[in-house]
């Protein structure tokens, strides 16, 4: 049957080919699937792109022990938290102002006037919010609600491995007109677990005035400044890392800061190995033909 347009793997639109119709080519795509199954991996796993997300979640990490360290100044040391948040909001701003030169456009001012607001707003509240709670509940709670939002964040950016979807799609794309409908919208969740962590630890801080300068530097420390610059930067990696480690080392002790020290340079040089070594000869590679003609997702045609 000889049509304008070549048949497509789209269900729930109409085309120019009747219900029954048999592509020509489905048997020997079919034939060059059987023949790809106990073969070698058909996609190749990128090593250097495994090592690149091993990086930025050990960057993520080091990020979100930023919260631990201010809180500790601000509720253990005594630190004046002003000039803690005088000092990330200059920082921040210096950054912004380098990477959009119209810093100063009025969205951007309305948009820092509602968050000030809102921060203002909500500190009495949230310095109050769980004062019946014992403090080693809120420590407990928040380590967990931390390891979520590191897991939450690294799965959300973190560069996905190629599924057996995927694999069918490359080959499928030899015969066939396949499109990529995916939806790769970032979810809010670990921006509400950074939210939830951040007002269980501001409720054990003093005043008012420190819980409104602890929310302000998270927020800019671990939203605003990550979708800025690149975390996994060589020069902001190294400062991040050399800011977390003298900080564990005269809190903590040098000793397990060297125990820390190993343990990330071990993780940064062999896990990554590990997990190329896993992708290529243990995962497994089966193929259905469901997976190629059922897509998860309807795919609707807007014309």
């Amino acid at each position: 049957m000889s049509s304008e347009e070549p048949w497509s793997r789209l269900l729930w639109i109409k085309q120019k080919y009747p219900d029954n119709y048999t592509d020509p080519d489905f048997i020997r795509f079919m034939e060059k699937m059987k023949q790809k199954r106990e073969g070698p991996p058909i996609i190749d796993y990128d090593f250097d792109q495994i090592r690149k997300d091993s990086l930025k979640f050990y960057n993520i990490f080091l990020n979100s022990s930023f919260i631990y360290i201010v809180f500790t100044l601000i509720y253990y040391y005594k630190t004046d938290a002003r000039y803690l948040a005088g000092s990330i909001t200059l920082i921040t701003m210096l950054v912004s102002t380098h990477k959009n030169k119209e810093l100063t456009s009025l969205l951007n001012i309305k948009s820092s006037f509602i968050i000030i607001f809102t921060l203002l707003t909500l500190s009495p509240v949230l310095r109050s919010l769980s004062m019946t709670t014992a403090s080693d509940s809120i420590w407990t709670v928040s380590f967990w609600i931390n390891i979520l939002y590191i897991l939450t964040c690294a799965t959300s950016s973190l560069s996905p491995s190629p599924h057996k979807e995927d694999i069918i799609k490359h080959e499928a794309s030899i015969f066939y007109d396949i499109k990529d409908h995916s939806n790769n919208k970032p979810s809010n969740l670990a921006t509400n677990l950074l939210l939830a962590n951040v007002a269980m630890l501001a409720s054990r801080l003093n005043t008012t005035t420190d819980v409104f300068c602890f929310l302000l530097i998270a927020i800019q420390v671990n939203i605003i400044l990550p979708r800025i610059i690149n975390i996994s930067h060589v020069k902001v990696a190294s400062t991040s890392s050399m800011i977390v480690y003298l900080f564990v080392g005269i809190t903590i002790g040098y000793r397990i800061t060297l125990i820390f020290l190993i343990s990330s340079v071990s993780y940064i040089i062999f896990m990554p190995k590990l997990f190329h070594y896993w992708q290529v000869h243990y995962r497994r590679r089966d193929y259905e033909i469901l997976d190629l003609w059922d897509p998860r997702t309807p795919v609707v045609d807007v014309e």
